[in-house]
């Protein structure tokens, strides 16, 4: 069971923190070796023999633009090929269109789940991402974190029922180690509704049909308002 959740989730996720592996659109482009870089002389069609076209083509593309937060090198777990991740392990993204929000999932295995050990869950979590610190991730301004119950799942019917609780915490104050996570978590409004999965819409890709609504809600509430002119 733990398996399909992953696979699908995979599937999902892909490019937003994936729970087996991370996507290829979170590796950093190649970049080409200093001894051609600092190598005076040396011409675009030594690099092209050298590096071959599409290699050079990253170098070049990586001279002229911004990596996307997305492709962010994330602290994630790897657990290797065709395996999938270990409950109670934070897997972590960034949203193109939402830059300032990091996306912690945090899966744990509850037959019994109970909103009482909830607590206990997103403080692990966001110990973790203490114990990280804020050089780990890109800008952020806050975290939202996710409680998915694997236990919960049994098929894709079942995706937003396993995904059980989201909060969003001030990232300043998750990477202040003078704060009290249990007071943060405490204070935090806790979202029953974090995911939305669009099953209705087949043609969409995968990371289109998934949906953090915690962080469009919290998004839009959060809007920074325009000065007099």
């Amino acid at each position: 069971m733990v398996g399909s959740l992953s696979l699908l989730t995979g599937c999902v996720h892909a490019g937003e923190g994936s729970p087996s592996v991370l996507s290829a659109t979170n590796t950093p482009p190649q970049m080409t070796s200093p001894e051609f870089t600092n190598k005076p002389g040396s011409n675009e069609d030594q690099l092209a023999a050298a590096l071959g076209e599409n290699a050079r083509k990253d170098y070049e593309d990586n001279l002229h633009e911004t990596p996307r937060p997305s492709q962010f090198p994330f602290p994630n777990y790897h657990a290797g090929p065709g395996r999938p991740v270990p409950p109670y392990v934070n897997r972590y993204s960034v949203n193109d269109h939402y830059p300032d929000y990091l996306k912690c999932e945090y899966d744990v295995h509850a037959k019994k789940y109970g909103q009482s050990d909830e607590p206990g869950w997103f403080k692990t979590s966001l110990e973790k991402i203490r114990r990280l610190g804020p050089k780990k991730f890109p800008p952020i301004k806050w975290i939202a974190v996710i409680i998915v119950n694997r236990a919960e799942w049994q098929g894709a019917s079942t995706f937003e029922q396993a995904h059980k609780v989201g909060a969003i915490f001030k990232a300043s104050e998750v990477f202040d180690s003078s704060r009290s996570l249990s007071q943060l978590i405490a204070s935090a409004t806790m979202d029953r509704h974090p995911f939305f999965l669009d099953l209705k819409k087949p043609d969409l890709f995968p990371a289109e049909q998934q949906r953090w609504m915690i962080v469009e809600r919290h998004a839009a509430t959060n809007k920074p308002t325009m000065g007099p002119k």
